[in-house]
């Protein structure tokens, strides 16, 4: 089976600041990532990721409206990892989006910028969380990689590197 890991922005949005100013921050194309995978018993494809007010699954036909695609990485799991990542994803359906976390993120990073090494002040553990947060949740805890990131502050461009350096 394999699953796959977009980093993408916001479509036939008309004024996206919030990925404008991700994408400025994190000198990338892309503004948020993802995961998909198709479901042979579900006959559906189904996006997974911490978007707008919570975690939530997004169907096919909405996730083609709204996302634009910018990279993607497929990995192959085994069985096992998917029973894993479905429990892991009915779990935490529902968890809020880590609002207040992008904003500590960028704290941290404008404090790099200054040569001052700082904890993101808006880390809350698993009551929140951000894209690259969630992603780097399931490379970690489902498919056993070490990233070496903290996931409080890393962003979508640390996911999309981690991925490119494995490949």
């Amino acid at each position: 089976m394999k699953i796959t890991i977009g980093f993408s922005q916001p479509k036939n949005k008309f004024f996206p600041i919030f990925s404008w100013v991700i994408r400025l921050i994190e000198c990338t194309k892309y503004s948020h990532v993802y995961l998909q995978w198709k479901s042979e018993f579900a006959d559906s494809t189904l996006t997974y990721h911490a978007a707008g007010n919570s975690v939530h699954f997004l169907g096919f036909d909405k996730f083609n409206k709204t996302v634009q695609p910018i990279h993607t990485f497929e990995l192959d799991i085994t069985r096992e990892q998917y029973r894993e990542l479905l429990h892991y994803c009915f779990e935490h359906a529902g968890t809020d989006y880590g609002i207040k976390q992008i904003f500590g993120i960028a704290y941290v990073k404008f404090m790099g910028c200054i040569g001052k090494k700082v904890n993101n002040p808006f880390s809350d553990g698993e009551k929140s969380q951000v894209c690259s947060e969630l992603v780097g949740n399931v490379l970690s805890d489902i498919l056993d990689n070490d990233l070496k990131l903290d996931l409080d502050i890393a962003g979508p461009r640390d996911i999309y590197e981690y991925l490119n350096n494995i490949k």
